[in-house]
């Protein structure tokens, strides 16, 4: 289970991109993926300033819309 977060430039709102985080290989539940998703998001949005949460959700590892994986 993947946790997939739009973020948007501070500097440029309209430039927005799509980042994962592998939440469990083995988690297939959304449910417990959101239930851990606020530190996850939290430690990802600490280590980059320049961008900001616009939106997250949870899905699957095999979504093809990966843009760019981070851990």
């Amino acid at each position: 289970m993947d946790l997939v977060i739009l973020v948007c430039l501070v500097a440029s709102p309209q430039t927005c991109r799509e980042e994962r985080v592998l939440v469990s290989v083995e988690q297939s539940d959304s449910r417990m993926c959101m239930a851990g998703a606020v530190p996850i998001i939290a430690e990802w949005a600490g280590g980059h300033p320049e961008w900001q949460i616009s939106r997250w959700r949870c899905g699957s590892t095999s979504d093809s819309r990966v843009t760019r994986n981070f851990g």
